[in-house]
């Protein structure tokens, strides 16, 4: 770090540990931003289950901590999994953000709809642990556009900075052919698809694609994400978040059950309402 803040550089370190460890709060007590790894199996299982209640306790635990995240959904790599947990530290145990056979129900409907795993070994060969499932996130989400449009309005509005993998910003699928080809690391290639001119040409007529880049230029462009954040309290189908900086303002409220939300912002006066 010394290095990096001599030559007025920012270090994010990538790494995986269950929540139980408190390791992330470990890294961001020392002054790093950290990837929020808890975001994507949170995001399965807020919109699967219908309820809001495990996500929005990680969104407070941020704000209330000062965390400095960057978050995501897809990327090159699978969708964690082990991060969510709980852990046994000196005979005391330190809950995880979802309960093992919430995790593990997670783990089975990306199974279902197409996922690949890889899993954790103790050096005698025992599994003893999922560390990832590998799927492109629209994939994990059953190809429903609903269901991505969605969770990446729920992304931009989270505390911290979005990343977009670019494969999901194209409602990618899971992709076969290149998953099942030689090699250990096979199975990353899932979400890794190549895409041409043409797929992205094509891309930008789907109403998925343009939707997910105008909730992304909301957020590139209100000044309301430069300010503090506000998480309402509602019924778990639901999730209500709102940015405010002086006069700019961003506003989410969305049904799990419906999957319907709308966004409103405004900038300078003047003031727009998305309905999805």
């Amino acid at each position: 770090k010394p290095i990096a803040d001599k030559n007025n550089l920012s270090l994010l370190p990538e790494i995986h540990a269950e929540y139980g460890s408190y390791l992330h709060d470990e890294v961001a007590n020392k002054g790093f931003q950290i990837y929020d790894f808890f975001l994507p199996g949170l995001m399965i299982h807020t919109i699967e289950k219908r309820n809001s209640n495990a996500l929005i306790t990680w969104a407070k635990e941020i704000i209330n901590k000062g965390y400095k995240t960057v978050n995501m959904l897809g990327c090159h790599d699978g969708i964690p999994v082990l991060d969510l947990k709980g852990k046994l530290i000196d005979n005391n145990y330190n809950k995880g953000l979802l309960e093992d056979d919430e995790i593990e129900y997670i783990m089975n409907v990306v199974l279902e709809r197409g996922g690949m795993v890889k899993n954790l070994y103790n050096a005698e060969g025992k599994k003893i642990s999922y560390y990832q499932v590998n799927a492109t996130f629209y994939s994990a989400l059953g190809e429903d556009d609903r269901k991505l449009l969605l969770a990446r309005a729920i992304q931009i509005f989270m505390p911290g900075i979005p990343q977009i993998w670019y494969l999901d910003l194209f409602a990618g699928k899971n992709d076969y052919n290149a998953a099942n080809k030689p090699g250990s690391g096979g199975h990353k290639e899932i979400n890794r698809t190549t895409l041409t001119m043409k797929d992205v040409e094509e891309g930008l007529k789907k109403d998925i694609v343009r939707n997910q880049i105008e909730l992304i230029r909301i957020r590139n462009t209100s000044q309301a994400f430069n300010g503090t954040v506000t998480i309402y309290k509602t019924p778990k189908h639901e999730i209500d978040i709102k940015w405010t900086n002086n006069n700019s303002v961003a506003h989410l409220k969305a049904n799990l059950e419906t999957l319907a939300f709308m966004v409103s912002h405004s900038n300078d006066g003047i003031s727009k309402t998305l309905c999805f």
